[in-house]
């Protein structure tokens, strides 16, 4: 434990070291930051502007930890689904340009999508049309880290034919398949394929040079590696998600630097109107308007959407009215990105926030330990065997190495050297069930044997 303490220090010391000496440095907003390196939550750029102004902007450990690498001005990272933002301001550009109108049904772009009658551009736009949500389909999830270069169609598969849970309109849920549709309808109306409408209209008017789509195949020496976890003692690198296959709903990548063109365009209405930011930046159903959550920090309203894809995560805040605005970029798979930028602005309006705690270790009995051991299995080609020793639960996978773990509650085990969490799952005081959570995925494993 001693030992992992000096290197948990020395990699938080490194971490500040490697900081970019002519970076700005609010002493408040650093500690702020830190907090989260310190419980392995952030690794990457932080940009903080008030009233106009940089009153913050600095690098926090390594563009590529194994060899120590640091960041450099303007490193590039994947913002996953920060790319709905821009999907929606084409969308309304072309509204603008009467390419075509929210009010459209999606049939008058899709024929023979099912109930296309019924699905407007607005109801994907907000999220609120109901389409089956992509990611539920297994077949879709395991081809995340293809190198396919998916088509139209391909992806439509996933999702077109399953039925809708609600009437379009009427509910809100968040759903990847709605802009990946959006997308294609971009592509319909435009002519030419998204990632070439998105600079045509975004990009190029604001000068992000630093943008673009395909991050996996991006080759530039400010590109940033994807891990999924990474800490003192190990760093777990990580294959980008296939650009093509998640498209208009989280393909795109950027820099701190060009979000803060893309904000900066954003408020002085150089893609859109101010009318039409007004309809975009207003909540319909469920705290979400048009490509954006519109949200309460202590009774002040914020805009803000983040990003989450293995090996990358990003969150965008802002509040035009005071100037403010908070960019994060994660290389590492984080789900503690949007926690921080909202106590990131919090701090700056001097509310009270509060900080992450790390994981504290309680001990049990081997009795207990002893219960939760044996083999479980998630597939064929996915076992995972438990063991108890000195007074401590191992985690194995396959053939992998061993994973001590310490335990949080009576189900509940964390460790140290991954982003992983177990739970076990009980009945009638027997354990049947083992729930695997590790980056942005949760397994289940029933117990054999």
């Amino acid at each position: 434990m001693a030992r992992n303490l000096l290197l948990a220090i020395a990699f938080f010391i490194s971490c500040s070291i490697s900081i970019s000496a002519q970076q700005l440095n609010s002493p408040q907003l650093d500690s702020l930051v830190k907090a989260y390196v310190a419980v392995n939550k952030f690794n990457g750029t932080a940009l903080v502007i008030k009233d106009g102004k940089k009153v913050h902007h600095r690098n926090y450990g390594y563009q590529h930890a194994a060899f120590k690498k640091e960041f450099t001005k303007n490193n590039i990272f994947s913002i996953g689904s920060l790319t709905k933002s821009f999907t929606a301001l084409v969308v309304l550009k072309l509204a603008e340009e009467n390419k075509l109108s929210i009010q459209d049904p999606v049939s008058k772009y899709l024929p023979d999508y099912p109930r296309g009658n019924d699905i407007q551009l607005k109801h994907l736009l907000s999220n609120t049309s109901d389409i089956y949500e992509i990611f539920r389909n297994p077949k879709f999830s395991s081809q995340l880290s293809s190198v396919h270069t998916f088509s139209n169609e391909e992806k439509l598969a996933f999702f077109k034919n399953e039925p809708l849970d609600f009437e379009p309109g009427t509910q809100f849920s968040y759903c990847n398949s709605g802009f990946i549709l959006l997308g294609i309808i971009i592509e319909k109306v435009t002519g030419i394929p998204y990632s070439d409408a998105v600079n045509n209209y975004i990009f190029k008017p604001l000068k992000m040079t630093n943008s673009g789509f395909d991050f996996p195949n991006l080759e530039n020496k400010r590109k940033v590696t994807s891990y999924s976890f990474v800490s003192a003692t190990k760093q777990a690198e990580t294959k980008p998600w296939n650009a093509s296959l998640i498209s208009s709903t989280g393909g795109l990548y950027s820099s701190a630097e060009d979000l803060l063109k893309f904000y900066k365009g954003l408020t002085t209405f150089k893609i859109i109107s101010k009318q039409s930011y007004d309809s975009a930046t207003t909540p319909v159903l469920g705290g979400y308007g048009y490509g954006w959550y519109i949200d309460k920090i202590h009774d002040e309203k914020v805009i803000n959407h983040g990003g989450n894809v293995e090996g990358a995560t990003s969150y965008f805040l802002m509040q035009p009215e005071k100037n403010i605005c908070i960019i994060l970029l994660n290389n590492i798979t984080s789900i503690s990105l949007e926690k921080l930028g909202n106590t990131l602005y919090a701090a700056l309006q001097n509310k009270p926030y509060s900080l992450p705690k790390p994981n504290i270790e309680i001990s049990l009995e081997d009795r207990i330990l002893k219960k939760y051991t044996g083999t479980f299995e998630v597939s064929e080609t996915y076992k995972v065997e438990i063991s108890a020793e000195a007074g401590r639960l191992f985690m194995k996978v396959n053939t992998e190495d061993r994973i001590p773990m310490s335990a949080e509650s009576e189900q509940v085990f964390f460790t140290n050297e991954a982003d992983i969490v177990l739970e076990f799952i009980s009945e009638n005081e027997k354990v049947v069930q083992l729930k695997i959570r590790q980056g942005l995925g949760t397994k289940v494993a029933d117990k054999i044997g």
